[in-house]
């Protein structure tokens, strides 16, 4: 056959499928109709690479699949976040909380909250420190006397590190706690902040699925923390920790223990030796999910000594305004509420508002 007489019968078998799909697409009213399956079929006969795009594109167009991918991915999340019901399922409050967690990640893709954040606009000391005691310096008296109310809040963040390196149950995190204490209404003192005590952290988490009776033991952590209020002498306190921790859940009751090991420094410049007299070695945390989606919450620690025994503990009460936003209730009778604060007891009330709560 001669080239003239083959060039046309080529160029017709090419255009065939795409006319016959931009005439399916008009009858339809729009590309996105459904197509019949052998013209779709006849998109991978096509050869010339530019062509064959083409024709898959009056199917699917590129702007029409973005959408639906993204579609997808918020429907994934709002499916996660509407999944915190009254509990009367069976699935665990953790394993829920980290595959909610999995699909917000999938999502945002960056920061994850971790503890909890939340603002006490009001919060009234019964009996503040005027002059923080460290066994290195003896008592400091601040610049003027503290009020009794003060701004208190929190932030709290992490985000995954290595992602893909690790199976699905093993992800190491970079996480950052904030914890400011702010003496607004104190204008003879010119509203200065008190105290903020920074905290990095660093941990590898395995998700263990082990059920145990009602519940399931979800994950266990490993990791490094440091925590301080980075200001100078007299008034420096700071520690390092290697911790860990283990997490209960059913599917309405969460437990956590945390137990730590100070890393020793060197004790001329050690500002707080003591303080695992006040905090002891670990924290203790519960939180109950009553109906509604109202949370009641407690964080603990003992110093586990049979004399001058000393107990710390923080309640918490959160009510829902919203998937995000809660009122947000706090009683505090505790030692270490602040590093600065870390060998004197402090009674506090707050309430103020909540972005999210332990899990």
């Amino acid at each position: 056959m001669k080239t003239w007489t083959v060039l046309p019968f080529m160029l017709a078998t090419l255009s065939t499928p795409l006319l016959a799909a931009e005439q399916a697409a008009t009858t339809d009213g729009s590309a996105g109709g459904e197509p019949p399956p052998v013209m779709l079929q006849d998109c991978s006969l096509i050869t010339d690479g530019v062509s064959r795009l083409a024709c898959y594109d009056t199917y699917f167009p590129p702007q029409q699949a973005q959408q639906s991918a993204s579609a997808a991915k918020k429907a994934e999340v709002q499916k996660a976040v509407s999944s915190e019901t009254d509990g009367t399922d069976n699935e665990s409050l953790l394993d829920n909380y980290m595959k909610k967690e999995k699909a917000l990640f999938s999502y945002s893709g960056s920061f994850l909250p971790y503890r909890p954040m939340y603002v006490l606009p009001f919060s009234y000391v019964s009996n503040p420190n005027q002059a923080p005691f460290s066994p290195q310096y003896g008592s400091s008296p601040y610049g003027s006397e503290l009020d009794k109310q003060e701004v208190k809040f929190q932030i709290s963040f992490r985000m995954p590190l290595l992602t893909g390196y690790f199976n699905d149950r093993t992800t190491l995190w970079l996480a950052y706690t904030q914890r400011s204490f702010w003496q607004a209404y104190n204008h003879n003192y010119s509203s200065p902040f008190r105290e903020t005590n920074y905290e990095p952290e660093f941990f590898v988490r395995y998700a263990t699925n082990y059920h145990i009776g009602p519940g399931s033991l979800d994950a266990v952590t490993l990791g490094i923390d440091h925590q301080s209020n980075g200001r100078s002498d007299p008034f420096s306190r700071s520690w390092n920790r290697i911790t860990a921790s283990a997490a209960y859940s059913t599917s309405r009751w969460f437990f956590a223990i945390r137990p730590w090991y100070r890393i020793p420094e060197n004790p001329s410049n050690d500002d707080n030796p003591d303080i695992q007299d006040y905090l002891g070695y670990a924290d203790y945390i519960a939180e109950w999910k009553m109906r509604g989606n109202q949370r009641l919450s407690i964080e603990l620690h003992n110093n586990l000594k049979r004399e001058n025994n000393l107990t710390s503990f923080e309640l918490g009460y959160s009510y829902p305004l919203s998937d995000s936003f809660r009122v947000f209730v706090q009683y505090v009778n505790a030692y270490g509420e602040s590093l600065i604060d870390y060998n004197h007891r402090i009674h506090r009330f707050g309430i103020g508002f909540m972005l999210n709560d332990w899990i």
